[in-house]
């Protein structure tokens, strides 16, 4: 009986620390929308060992915006919001996303106006497109 009950809090455990992973996000200039933004460009992190720069592109253009991305010298004229990311990665047997930070900015400024963050403590496997598609989505939330 003992080790029933040993295995059922085990199992309860794993479950409970699967899902502890915390998403948020910040404003530093309230009052801005995107209504009327559908370009964005999304700067290269020269670090992207995981093709995040392209999940964050395809996450967008899911969502009906126009996106472009690339280095900062090939930033277009016509991009009405500057997507910068990092990532950081646990590895344990594999790797697995632990942080991934979103900052929006004007193109025409450095620092951003919006940033939205999704932390895993407990590094285990989850979908990396499932992710980027839920920050993006936090990030996108304070423009509507």
């Amino acid at each position: 009986m003992k080790a029933v009950v040993t295995s059922f809090v085990l199992l309860l455990a794993c479950v409970v620390l699967t899902s502890c992973a915390s998403l948020e996000s910040h404003v530093t200039e309230p009052g801005r929308n995107l209504q009327g933004v559908q370009r964005f460009f999304v700067l290269r992190n020269l670090s992207d060992n995981h093709g995040i720069e392209e999940r964050i592109v395809r996450a967008l253009r899911a969502r009906g915006f126009v996106v472009e991305s690339g280095p900062a010298t090939l930033q277009p004229d016509t991009a009405q919001v500057v997507i910068g990311y990092e990532d950081r990665w646990a590895w344990d047997f594999s790797n697995h996303l632990v942080v991934l930070t979103l900052s929006a900015r004007d193109p025409k400024a450095y620092l951003p106006y919006a940033t939205a963050t999704y932390v895993k403590h407990v590094a285990f496997t989850t979908e990396t497109d499932a992710v980027v598609g839920q920050v993006v989505d936090k990030l996108l939330e304070h423009f509507k």
